[in-house]
């Protein structure tokens, strides 16, 4: 069920009619029930994985809060009997036990991500290896679907049961209002990979009618269908015109067409988030920012952490950090503080980003052109990391240019060249296509500007309208401008017309064929 179809539309208004009518404390279940429905008109085949997820990770978190209770007592009952060296060894016990349940947690559910997602990967590279070094491998057949959201909710539960294992906060006892942090519609199919403690005080709160509430909902909503049908949808099939003809195009319109990827893929995933985002607002619910104009980044670090924000949140607090605090870690800087200062303090980081960036790339997708992806991004991290020290001392040289308006759009026209140059391996999604294309772009058959040729007038007007209006938005977020509130200061009589033309228009402008959001691959 795609947000912007009028099935979505009467869905989201019985749900938001019913979840408003019953008693508070019924609300959750009208949330949980209209979260099931919604998953299985997405995808009824697969309901078992995302149950299946919620139910590993429940009982993980479950055993754990029952080991942490048990030992809590058990040092409460005997602080006079026990002396402090048998309370270390019964904590290290425990946390032996904790350690056990956590690791096959965590195994539990990822194995189904593995599977779903990268067996017929890692088939058909030992297929490539076992050529290389002639020896017969017949592949089996791989072709399964993968099922909508697992990427997302697999991450999510894995993130609940870690902060259950850390003491974060206690595990949720009532398995469905578990199910429901998990599958709960606006999030389940793209994120944002919300954390249990922060949404679950929405879900399950009970909450009240509030116009302002509902007014800014709605105007998150347009904002997201506007990013989406009139201009994410109207790209779509310029820019796959582009990547299933790499023969046609060279020069000028492969820049053109990357360009239009990258806006695209934005206003796409962005539209998706204000939609969620909007719904979630008209029921009185607060799910995480996904985006903060990532576009006007000053370097790749900050585009991450503007872009995909939970995603790069999610890893941060899971992976990298524990790898950077880890032991392995931890001896290579106290085998190299005496040795080499600038190693000790630089190496863990690398080693830690290396692996960090590699499953980032690996978690977008099962080929190589993603892995590549991460170690693309992970690399100029890493070496900007490395050239600190010379940054450094550009600062301190010259600390009024780099202030400058000049230097800080520098800065962000260089940031964006270099996602640019990630989106060749993203948009095509397989290697060798990804190469053709980046070739491509620095041929010339002196063909003009075939792109533009074939799209039309009505296509062009719509785009270019909704990317100026992209633009104005990202502007005002850098600025800190809040449209909503500003524009909530124009009469009422004047305020609602303005909506309805704005409405009106987008669906004048929108395109016909409605269009799956991009991240639903993943």
């Amino acid at each position: 069920m795609i947000f912007t179809t009028l099935k979505f539309l009467v869905f989201f208004i019985a749900v938001f009619i019913g979840y408003y009518i019953v008693p508070k404390k019924l609300q959750w279940l009208v949330l949980l029930a209209a979260s099931i429905y919604f998953y299985l008109c997405a995808s009824v085949k697969y309901v078992m994985f995302v149950l299946m997820a919620s139910l590993i990770t429940y009982l993980g978190a479950f055993m754990l809060d029952k080991l942490e209770a048990k030992q809590r007592t058990y040092l409460h009952e005997n602080k006079e009997s026990l002396s402090k060296e048998e309370k270390k060894i019964y904590k290290a016990k425990v946390e032996k036990k904790k350690k056990v349940v956590i690791t096959l947690t965590v195994l539990g559910t990822l194995s189904m991500l593995l599977v779903m997602k990268y067996t017929g990967f890692v088939l058909e590279n030992i297929s490539v290896l076992a050529n290389v070094f002639h020896v017969h491998f017949t592949r089996p057949a791989w072709n399964l679907i993968l099922p909508l959201g697992i990427s997302f909710y697999t991450f999510m539960s894995l993130g609940y049961a870690i902060d259950v294992y850390r003491n974060e906060y206690p595990a949720e006892k009532n398995f469905l209002k578990y199910f429901l942090f998990i599958c709960y519609f606006p999030h389940i199919l793209q994120g944002p990979m919300d954390k249990y403690n922060e949404l679950s005080q929405d879900l399950f709160a009970g909450k009240k009618f509030d116009y302002s509430q509902a007014v800014q909902g709605i105007y998150r909503i347009v904002i997201g269908v506007l990013k989406k049908m009139l201009v994410a949808d109207k790209l779509a099939p310029v820019v796959g015109t582009v990547i299933t003809n790499l023969d046609q195009y060279f020069g000028i319109n492969i820049f053109i067409a990357i360009l239009f990827y990258a806006i695209q893929l934005y206003a796409d995933f962005s539209g998706y988030m204000d939609i969620a985002i909007g719904c979630s607002k008209m029921l009185g619910i607060r799910i995480a920012e996904n985006f903060d104009a990532p576009y006007f980044s000053k370097s790749i670090a900050e585009y991450w952490r503007r872009w995909h924000i939970s995603l790069g949140a999610w890893f941060r607090d899971y992976v990298y950090y524990p790898i950077l605090r880890g032991n392995f870690a931890s001896k290579i800087r106290k085998q190299l503080k005496d040795k080499n200062k600038y190693l000790s303090n630089n190496l863990p980081t690398v080693f830690a980003l290396a692996i960090l960036w590699i499953l980032i790339g690996f978690w977008h997708g099962s080929t190589w052109a993603f892995i590549l992806y991460g170690m693309y991004h992970g690399g100029i991290i890493i070496l900007s990391t490395l050239l600190a020290p010379v940054y450094d001392k550009f600062y301190e040289k010259f600390p009024r240019f780099v202030k400058t308006k000049l230097y800080g759009a520098f800065q962000i026209i260089r940031t964006f060249c270099l996602v640019l140059g990630g989106y060749f391996l993203f948009c095509v999604g397989d290697l060798q296509p990804a190469i053709q294309m980046f070739t491509n772009l620095f041929k010339n058959n002196f063909d003009g500007v075939k792109i533009l040729a074939n799209m039309s007038q009505d296509s062009i007007v719509s785009i270019a309208i909704g990317t100026i209006i992209l633009l104005i938005l990202d502007i005002l977020t850098i600025h800190k401008i809040n449209l909503y509130e500003t524009f909530r200061k124009v009469p009422f009589f004047l305020r609602w017309p303005i909506y309805c033309i704005g409405m009106f228009a987008i669906i004048m402008l929108a395109s016909g064929t409605v269009q799956e959001f991009l991240y639903f691959q993943f």
